[in-house]
């Protein structure tokens, strides 16, 4: 049975992404989000094929989700929107995660039946021009289009495509409807912040709020993008001003969805209800302080 949680976010508008129960097997992944309040879960193509491999059919997949009342969500992530989408010599732990053709992943995501797909750029910084990636963003939302799709973009300042301002001309410029920005609080922390800019993006853009949390800075001696990717903390154990973004976010119109995103081998380690009882009272004390902000 779902827990009911407060009436500002239902389970509707309650978000599990991926990544903080990415070593939980997939019936178990959706069994916990239901448990947990999140009516939506995020997906991958790497995950899909994992899951497959391990026996599940396509027909399987959406049965769980559907049996358990989660819809799968925001397959994530595309990197190849553009020509050459990945850095030389990226990670090699990081490459499988990264590298699926545009032909793939629009089959994953008709065979999941997903309604949202997830842009990032993993290109090296300098490769393209702002108008150059509208272009390539925009031809992506049209296929994304054709197949029903809101087709979604992200700023991460682990490659080229960094900050908040780079994504939001892009959208912009597109002039898609069906296109949109995913915010997430730890990128939005280290790419640079523009509180200003949050209150003059028209409502409607930001599709998601993702929250994060460490610190605020990148530790000595750790690459930004492992940091990202392996050490991120349950929401309250780090330093990222999550609330105080929220409350910007919030005062604008921009909250449409919520969910926690902890990239985490601590939490790998973990078995899945261990897992979502270090997430749950961060996640749930930050939105009840939201609330009453």
């Amino acid at each position: 049975m779902k827990k009911e949680h407060m009436m500002k976010y239902p389970t509707e508008k309650r978000m599990l992404w991926l990544s903080q129960v990415r070593s939980v097997p997939y019936r178990q992944r959706v069994e916990l989000a239901a448990k947990n309040g999140f009516g939506w879960l995020s997906t991958s193509p790497m995950d899909y094929k994992n899951t497959r491999a391990g026996g599940l059919s396509d027909k399987d997949i959406r049965s769980v989700a559907a049996d358990n009342g989660v819809r799968l969500s925001y397959l994530d992530p595309l990197t190849s929107w553009v020509p050459d989408g990945l850095t030389p010599g990226e990670d090699p732990d990081i490459k499988p995660y990264l590298d699926t053709t545009p032909d793939d992943f629009f089959r994953i995501a008709e065979a999941l039946q997903v309604d949202r797909i997830h842009l990032i750029g993993s290109f090296p910084e300098g490769r393209y021009t702002l108008d150059e990636l509208t272009g390539h963003y925009a031809a992506m939302c049209d296929r994304a289009a054709e197949n029903g799709l809101k087709c979604l973009i992200e700023a991460m300042p682990l490659w080229g495509l960094k900050t908040v301002d780079e994504v939001w001309t892009i959208v912009r410029d597109a002039g898609r409807k069906n296109s949109g920005i995913i915010f997430d609080t730890w990128h939005y922390v280290r790419g640079g912040r523009n509180d200003a800019l949050l209150k003059e993006i028209p409502v409607g853009t930001f599709d998601t709020v993702q929250i994060a949390d460490g610190p605020l800075v990148c530790p000595p001696g750790r690459s930004m993008k492992r940091d990202c990717l392996s050490y991120r903390v349950p929401i309250g154990q780090g330093e990222i001003p999550n609330l105080e973004i929220l409350k910007i976010l919030k005062d604008a119109g921009h909250i449409e969805s919520v969910g926690p995103e902890i990239f985490s081998d601590a939490l790998d380690k973990l078995e899945g209800d261990e897992i979502m009882s270090r997430l749950m009272p961060g996640f749930e004390a930050l939105l009840d302080e939201l609330d009453k902000a």
